[in-house]
């Protein structure tokens, strides 16, 4: 296995785990600037008051910008871009309701 799968099987398991605890606290990640206001420790874009999952959320959100970090020391910043673009979408495809 390549660096660059390992570092976007990372970045989606960081990833999915980051997306399941946004949704417990309401907070919309994909919304321009609500991330940079996560890692900056504003609350008031939480929905929900859940204290656990906000501080669980913005450590791997810490963690996430980290191996990203890494991923592009180590590959490159388009192997690294490119491990984002493809965590991103398989936690999307993974967060989408199914259809019935």
């Amino acid at each position: 296995m390549s660096t660059f799968e390992n570092f976007t099987q990372e970045l989606e398991s960081i990833d999915m785990e980051i997306a399941r605890l946004a949704q417990l606290c309401g907070v919309q990640l994909l919304e321009p600037g609500v991330a940079e206001a996560v890692l900056r420790g504003d609350t008031h874009v939480c929905n929900q008051d859940n204290p656990i999952a906000w501080d669980k959320m913005r450590g791997l959100l810490v963690l996430h910008y980290h191996v990203v970090t890494e991923a592009a020391a180590t590959d490159g910043v388009e192997s690294a871009a490119e491990s984002v673009r493809k965590a991103l979408e398989t936690v999307l495809e993974r967060m989408r309701p199914k259809q019935q």
